[in-house]
């Protein structure tokens, strides 16, 4: 059986550097990239905990019961009259 010069081309182009890739690929799993990135940022409990609290809050009102403090906030992130106009 006679092999076209094309298919053995394409064979060692792809399908042996594929193997290769695979053979020398090792992925880490989330506990290991986890471990890691902790080690160089380490949490910050107190800091996770307060943000928690403040979704949380932000989440479970009721329409019509918004704190002032929670109001003041939306008022300052939404107001567009303290920006410059360019």
């Amino acid at each position: 059986m006679k092999v076209s010069k094309l298919l053995i081309d394409y064979g060692f182009r792809f399908a042996v550097t594929f193997g290769v890739a695979y053979y020398i690929w090792d992925p880490k799993s989330d506990d290991e990239i986890r471990r890691e990135v902790e080690a160089k940022f380490p949490p910050d409990h107190a800091k996770r905990r307060r943000n928690r609290d403040k979704f949380k809050e932000l989440l479970l009102q009721q329409p019509g019961a918004v704190t002032e403090e929670s109001k003041k906030q939306l008022d300052d992130v939404t107001s567009f009259a303290s920006r410059p106009r360019w």
